[in-house]
């Protein structure tokens, strides 16, 4: 179900102490936040409530809101580049202190989850604080140098045994499902995350975030490599529809990229030059781009030496797509087989030109 959204000053929420009930109250009192705009979400199934509150940069702020049915109250500050998350408990006061700074290391009182992640994040602490550091000092380089790099690599594979450990020990709590839902959610691997789940407490079958992990999963499993490609039917801006079968007895790159204006996309990958190099027999490239205006590209592609199999999101087409094959990042490209499986998923154009050197040897 698509989610309602609500900006602005609303008659739901309100963002200062108030003499009537409330069914949430979160205070917050964090340190080296200077005075800014924050933006607050109140967020349930089906509805996000979106509100802003000024904020002076010295006292601590209240938030309340009178209506129950809410999961989760997210803060975002600094621009938005940070937030903290409040998982909520109607009529439960909740607090959330520590330094703006190093958002994961805050301390959330109030709620059986926000207390046991609290807990889980003081344990790894100087690893969280290390991370964030190194984040913060790279921030805005082009090249992260190769130390970081590699310590961030270091940093995020003890975070994962960390979160492991925690999950097996504590398996009938629904931290551990939000755990797993913030370290193993990966696209790449989905069957470690399955794993995981069937580590989890039968009464937690029901719980939002196991349910939302689990639907990920079956997800990501269509994507896998080796799994038979998703089924798709689309029109290319010509009017020519492919599916999964047009291409029998030769490769097919699903090309996943941005704007028809922003093509370098292309370049990067070596598209140009794989369409060069490989008749259609052998390989054919579908582009499946963001534009909604087929004319416009038919116009441009008149002028460009390589004939390109657009599809637009012309009748949502490359939102379905994107959706059906569970892309998380653009660009992004599917090799599928002669068989229809799929045999490489990269946005690495050096990798894609690799595999298909070694699947067609180029006499």
């Amino acid at each position: 179900m698509w989610k309602k959204y609500i900006y602005g000053l609303t008659a739901v929420i309100l963002l200062a102490a108030c003499k009537e009930k409330m069914a949430y109250r979160v205070k917050v009192d964090l340190d080296n936040l200077p005075e800014q705009t924050l933006y607050v979400v109140f967020e349930s199934a089906d509805l996000k409530i979106v509100d802003t509150l000024a904020y002076d940069g010295r006292s601590a702020c209240v938030i309340n809101q009178a209506v129950e049915g809410f999961r989760t109250l997210t803060l975002y500050y600094n621009n938005q580049t940070q937030w903290i998350t409040v998982y909520l408990e109607p009529y439960v006061k909740m607090t959330v202190t520590g330094d703006a700074r190093y958002p994961q290391l805050a301390e959330i009182k109030g709620g059986e989850i926000n207390e046991m992640l609290s807990l889980f994040r003081k344990g790894v602490a100087p690893l969280l604080k290390e991370q964030a550091d190194l984040m913060r000092n790279n921030f805005g380089k082009e090249q992260m140098a190769d130390n970081s790099t590699s310590r961030l690599a270091n940093i995020s594979h003890e975070l994962h045994i960390q979160a492991e450990a925690f999950i097996r020990k504590y398996p009938d709590r629904k931290v551990s499902a939000i755990l797993i839902g913030e370290y193993f959610s990966d696209p790449e691997n989905p069957l470690f995350t399955d794993e995981l789940l069937a580590v989890l407490d039968e009464q937690l079958d029901d719980f939002y975030v196991v349910k939302e992990i689990k639907t990920f999963s079956r997800k990501a499993k269509r994507t896998i490599v080796g799994a038979q490609a998703p089924d798709f039917s689309v029109r290319d801006i010509y009017g020519k529809t492919y599916d999964a079968t047009s291409f029998n007895n030769s490769y097919c790159i699903l090309a996943f990229v941005s704007m028809w204006e922003d093509m370098c996309h292309t370049k990067d990958l070596f598209l140009d030059e794989l369409i060069e190099v490989f008749s259609e027999n052998s390989v054919n490239v579908v582009l499946i781009c963001l534009d909604e205006n087929p004319e416009a590209i038919r116009k441009a592609m008149a002028k460009d030496t390589v004939h390109w199999n657009v599809v637009t999101d012309s009748a949502g087409q490359a939102i379905e797509m994107i959706d059906t094959y569970n892309v998380s990042s653009i660009p992004m490209c599917y090799l599928i087989g002669r068989t229809g499986n799929i045999v490489l998923k990269t946005d690495n154009g050096i990798e894609l030109k690799q595999k298909l050197d070694e699947l067609i040897p180029v006499k």
